[in-house]
């Protein structure tokens, strides 16, 4: 099975996670770039304003593949606008997909928002879904410090942290094959 994977990381969080995967799967892997750098101004404009941000085109072509894993941060229960955008884009021409994401912390019905965002935007329901949650790698007084979760940067060593729901994911795309 050819996989690709396709991230955007805005913090870096998720480009660690998307790399890392990658070299565990042995596949390819590329990221969201967009046309003009964000800011947490124009996150915030794009949520409220449901914009859609201008992304270059990606260097792979995703019918080419078999599976895309979509690696990309949740914000405010909503997936980031640049890999909506793409989403979008390539409707049409996506395979089969799972979504895994490097997430500060989980809201209520965060999850089930989150499935049904992926099955609107691609027509089609994710494979696997995962969201690996910042916040657990903080002691329980912390969990719910919104500034120092969304500014903490993951490192190798906290990815390992994750290893047992990131096999688990790993497993549900291996079983769909």
């Amino acid at each position: 099975m050819r996989t690709l994977v396709i991230y955007f990381s805005y913090s870096g969080n998720n480009r660690l996670l998307a790399e890392s995967l990658a070299k565990q799967m042995e596949c390819d892997a590329c990221p969201i770039i967009e046309k003009k750098r964000r800011t947490m101004l124009t996150i915030i404009l794009d949520m409220i304003f449901k914009r859609n941000p201008k992304i270059e085109p990606l260097p792979h072509t995703v019918s080419d593949y078999d599976h895309l894993i979509l690696v990309a941060p949740i914000w405010d229960s909503k997936i980031a606008n640049p890999m909506k955008s793409l989403l979008r884009r390539e409707k049409e021409s996506l395979p089969a997909y799972s979504f895994i994401s490097l997430c500060g912390y989980e809201r209520a019905g965060q999850n089930e928002s989150i499935l049904e965002q992926l099955s609107v935007l691609t027509g089609q329901a994710p494979k696997a879904v995962c969201e690996l949650k910042i916040c657990e790698l903080f002691p329980p007084e912390q969990r719910e410090q919104i500034k120092t979760i969304s500014r903490f940067r993951v490192n190798s060593e906290d990815l390992v942290k994750f290893e047992m729901p990131i096999n688990e994911f790993l497993k549900l795309i291996n079983a769909v094959q």
